[in-house]
């Protein structure tokens, strides 16, 4: 117990951690830094444009951001040749840890095109034989994986 920190005050009070006051300040500034969630794109957009993206590559984006080297007189080089280019090695992992979190924490939203879901059904009642045949005709928006 000798060792143990003294819990008077003394001298000028700076601020402390471990004051109940000071870490809710820290926990109000924490949940107000917090970002609301992404608005979800009109279903018609995503209909429009999601067919015609690629995807994502981390060493297609990494290709686009070196081959810009000379835009800021950064150091460019081959990185796939010999010899070490730390530069362009960092953009690679820069980029590859950019698509992971992009695949890993994005919000997705994405659509059913109208007229995919065909729906046929039959049956009797009293009246005789019922056919039925129908499609979606609503853009519905659901959840997905990003690629």
């Amino acid at each position: 117990m000798s060792e143990c920190k003294s819990t008077q005050k003394t001298g000028v009070v700076s601020p402390s951690r471990s004051s109940i006051g000071n870490i809710l300040k820290i926990l109000q500034a924490i949940f107000s830094v917090m970002k609301l969630p992404a608005d979800t794109l009109p279903p018609p957009l995503l209909f429009l444009g999601a067919k015609m993206r690629p995807g994502l590559s981390a060493r297609d984006m990494a290709a686009r951001v070196i081959s810009r080297f000379s835009e800021s007189d950064a150091v460019n080089g081959e990185i796939f040749q010999e010899g070490n280019n730390v530069m362009t090695a960092l953009m690679v992992i820069t980029m590859e840890e950019i698509v992971n979190a992009i695949q890993t924490e994005a919000k997705v939203s994405t659509i059913i095109d109208p007229g995919s879901i065909i729906m046929n059904a039959s049956g009797a009642n009293a009246g005789g034989p019922v056919t039925v045949v129908g499609t979606n005709i609503n853009i519905p928006a659901t959840t997905g994986v990003i690629q």
